[in-house]
Parts: structure tokens; sequence; C-alpha cells
């Protein structure tokens, strides 16, 4: 009998706990519907909510109604009433500063305190966890009419829908002024929120997190947001490519080669891919494949001069090859002449189609006078390689080299009109005109110089 009783007792104090805990959510439930009609009435209580607080949080200290998601929609929904308020002190703080009643609402989201909305966002994180389904439910009274869903099922309901814009708010607030890291995690919040409420991919919130993100200048931001778009399989190229250049910046080659290649397969045609590309193999001394991609650009914009002078950039330096370590110049190639050519008709277009861009218009005419300058003394000197060679083969050398010196004048005149100080042009352009016998012009840059 004495072990019967004690089993009854211990069964007995278990009902007790339980209906105790029952009755922390009960009583939640009660003091937070009160809160609510005060603030229909327009003379919101807080003395409820602060009730209505205090009992949830007991509940869910509890191993049994913390399981529950009704207890945490409870707390999502005290949570957030809390938030409301702060927001509407803030915007009644802001009264006397700002007069536009739209600027003063967007500048409060922007510095209201967010613990409460933080922890209400957890809390539907949460459920989600514990109760799926339930939020299911919601999702499905959402989409075919609240009509299918119970009093406190629509009241959850309205306050996610409600957090879900507010999130937006506080995105925007909080990138007007300035707090782009928050920015970047509240528009990102919202677009999951839009997930889970409509199960649809809200690409321009994921977007403005995105630009948010760059606005940080954290690598580690930009990689993570992008990467969740590329995740989600609605990344553009764009995507790809601040990823790219993030990991990059992390010095973090091997995983930005490989989204460079992905970004690539995904988006062949892109150009911003492409431009990437062709400086990564610009940097490694991929000529050849620099020179593939720089013609598709050029198929997709035939009027870019910088696609032709980075051409001629190439050709040149395929044309006169130097050793990597010691920067001395090595044996000409076979196809020199058509390499030179290529060269000089790519410079030559850079300088008929970069028109008011004076800075793309003098490396343009700079590199094809330098070309042609510095090709003059490899003809001219080229008879002291060959001292065994004809005096007849030396002359036409030399009228060649004087050729190339008096192409060269002209381009640098061009160069120097648009930086009239560079006195390493007037150095150049003194020899030139000494070379070519224009002692008048000589004299007339040796006075600049000066």
């Amino acid at each position: 009998m004495k072990l019967n009783s004690i089993f009854t007792l211990s069964a007995l104090l278990l009902v007790i706990s339980i209906n105790a805990q029952k009755n922390k959510v009960q009583a939640a439930w009660r003091n937070l519907s009160d809160y609510e009609e005060t603030v229909k009435d327009g003379s919101p209580n807080l003395n409820y909510l602060s009730k209505a607080n205090e009992a949830i949080n007991l509940a869910l200290e509890n191993e049994d109604t913390k399981k529950q998601s009704k207890t945490h929609a409870y707390k999502l929904r005290i949570s957030y009433a809390f938030f409301q308020n702060k927001l509407r002190t803030e915007i009644s703080n802001l009264e006397s500063s700002i007069g536009d009643k739209d600027e003063r609402l967007i500048t409060a989201y922007g510095t209201v305190d967010l613990t409460d909305f933080e922890t209400a966002s957890e809390e539907l994180n949460k459920i989600k966890e514990l109760d799926l389904k339930f939020l299911q439910t919601i999702q499905s009274g959402l989409e075919k009419g609240i009509s299918t869903l119970d009093d406190e099922e629509i009241k959850f309901a309205l306050a996610v829908q409600q957090m879900k814009m507010e999130s937006a708010n506080i995105a925007s607030g909080k990138y007007k002024v300035g707090n782009y890291d928050v920015a970047a995690s509240y528009f990102y919040k919202t677009a999951l929120m839009n997930s889970l409420l409509y199960n649809v991919k809200d690409t321009v919130n994921f977007n403005n997190a995105c630009v948010s993100a760059s606005k940080t200048k954290d690598s580690e931001k930009v990689i993570y947001y992008n990467s969740k778009m590329m995740d989600a399989n609605i990344a553009g190229a764009y995507n790809y490519e601040l990823v790219y250049v993030a990991q990059l910046n992390k010095l973090d080659s091997t995983n930005a080669m490989e989204t460079l290649r992905k970004g690539r397969a995904a988006f062949p045609e892109d150009a911003g891919l492409l431009t990437q590309e062709t400086s990564l193999f610009l940097s490694k001394g991929k000529q050849a494949e620099a020179l593939e991609n720089l013609k598709i650009s050029i198929q997709k914009d035939p009027k870019n001069a910088l696609y032709y002078f980075i051409i001629g950039q190439i050709y040149e330096n395929m044309a006169d090859p130097k050793d990597k370590l010691s920067g001395q110049e090595l044996e000409k190639p076979k196809n020199f002449d058509e390499l030179f050519k290529n060269a000089e008709s790519n410079y030559l277009k850079a300088i008929e189609l970069c028109g008011p861009n004076k800075e793309l218009l003098y490396n343009s005419s700079f590199n094809l006078g330098a070309m042609y300058n510095n090709y003059g003394g490899y003809l001219a000197n080229y008879k002291i390689a060959k001292i065994t060679d004809l005096s007849k083969y030396q002359k036409e050398n030399e009228t060649k080299a004087q050729e190339f010196y008096k192409k060269a004048i002209p381009y640098l005149e061009k160069a120097l009109s648009i930086k009239p100080d560079d006195r390493s042009i007037m150095a150049a352009l003194r020899k030139l005109y000494l070379l070519t016998g224009n002692d008048t012009k000589a004299k007339e840059m040796s006075e600049k110089l000066k």
C-alpha cells in the first residue's frame, strides 16, 4: 500500500507540474490578449506585456512546454510587440528633428534597438525546427485564405507577415544610416521569411543583401551573401564575379579559380566574368588564352577601345619577348612581322575609337609611338650584332630605322599634348628629332626640358 501511495503521489505531482506549465502558457496568452486590446484602444499598457513575457519565459524553461510550437509562437508575438513599442517611441523622439513623416519613419527603423526583433526572428527559426507542419499550415492559410486558420493561428500569421515587412524596412533604414552590416543581415532575413511564408525565392532582397555586404568592404560578408544566392540557384553572373574578387582579396586563389570556373560555365556570355578571366590569363602569362577571350569580347562590343588597346599590348609583348626574371630582351620570334603588324593595327583602332577618353588616347598613342621608336632602335643597332653583314644591308636597316623613328614622332607628340609635363616623352622626342635631323625641334624640346 505504501508503494502504491508513492506512485499515486508522484503521478499527482507530475499532473500538477504539467498543469502549472500549461497555466503559464495560458497566462501568457491572456496577458498578451489584454495588451493587444489596449493597443487597439490607442493606449498600450506595457504591464500586460511584461506579465505575458514573464509567464512565457517560465514556460520556455520547462522541458514539456518549451518543445511546443504554441509556446514559441506566443514568445514571438510578445517579443515583436516589445519591438513595435520601441519603434513607436523612436518615431516620437524624432518628431522634433525630422519634419517629413516618411523620412522620420525610415530613420527610426535605422536607429531603433533590434534586440526584441532579433528574439522574435529566433523564435520563428525554432518553430521551423520543432514543428514544420505548423508553419506549413500557416503558409497554406496565407495562400488559400485565412478562413482555414483559427484565431491564434491568424494572429501568429499576421505577426509574421508584419515582421517580414518590417524586416525590409529595418534593412532600408539601416542602409540609410550607413549601417550596411545590419542592412545586409535584414535584407537576407526578409528573403528567408518570404521563402518560409510564401515558398518563393526572393531575388530582390537577396540582391539587396549582397549590395549592402559589398558596402561593408568585408570580403567574408560579400562571399557569404552572394554564395547564398548561388546555393539557392538564383545567382546572376555578377554574384560569381563578386565572390571571385572577394576570394582573391582574401588570397584564397584555389576557391577563387573554382568560383570563376563555375561562373563561366553558368554564364559563358557574360562580359564581366569574361573580363575577369582575361585578366587572370594575363597575370599568369597565358597570352594566347587572353587573346581568345578578348576577341570574343570585341564580338560583343566592337567599339570598345580598351579591348583593342589590351590586344595591342599582348601582340607587342609577344613580338618583343623578355626574360621574366632579368627583363632582358629575348630573340624575336619567327612570326615577328605578323605580331608587330597586329599590335600596330590594334593600337591604331584603339586610337580611332577612344573618343573623349583622354587617358586611353594617351596610353594608346604613347605605346604605339614607343613601339615604333624601339623597333627603329633595334634596326639601327642590328648592324653591330651582325658586323660581317654587307654595308648595303646595314644601310637598308638604317633607312628602315628612320622610317620607324618618323612614325613614332606624331604619336609621342599626341601623348605629350595630353600630358604636357611628361619629361620622359620630352626626352624621347628630343632624341628622335636629333636622329631624324630636325635640329630646330630638338632645340625646342631641350628648352622645354629646362
